[in-house]
């Protein structure tokens, strides 16, 4: 794939308004720096604020730090947070256990994750299932990223 067909353009991506609560970001984990570049590119085309992470301890950590905050304001996650957007394979905490962390957690678990890998097959999406993730998407598929995010925003 050359770099003008990775450049994501404007007018190929299917972008409606979402609905983001003002102030609220996006947390992104993923250990490729093509796909972080890619997502970063496709995410500010959809103007979702976003927070990018390497790896699912990272994102964890952030979603914990936020928290933290939204609980000594009495502010729900989902004022903080819009969503999670996460690889599966990375290193330190892979996306499966980020998606339990967040699902297992009572404060949390209204957050909506989005698994984005280039994993595919029904096992995989049996235990993106099992975990509890929102919506799965194939790595660079932005226009199906687009259509995750709504359906998990709505």
């Amino acid at each position: 794939m050359n770099q003008v067909d990775r450049d994501i353009k404007e007018d190929k991506l299917k972008t409606k308004g979402f609905r983001l609560k003002p102030g609220t970001v996006a947390i992104v984990a993923d250990d490729s720096k093509v796909a972080r570049s890619m997502l970063e590119q496709g995410l500010s085309v959809m103007q979702i604020p976003t927070l990018m992470h390497v790896t699912g301890q990272e994102a964890w950590n952030k979603i914990q730090a936020m928290a933290k905050e939204a609980q000594q304001e009495g502010r729900p996650i989902t004022d903080k947070i819009s969503f999670v957007l996460t690889d599966l394979e990375m290193p330190e905490m892979d996306g499966f256990t980020l998606t339990r962390n967040i699902k297992r957690d009572e404060f949390l678990k209204k957050l909506p994750v989005i698994i984005h890998s280039s994993l595919s097959g029904s096992a995989n999406e049996d235990q993106v299932r099992k975990v509890g993730a929102d919506a799965y998407v194939a790595k660079f598929e932005i226009n199906e990223l687009a259509e995750a995010i709504h359906s998990v925003l709505d």
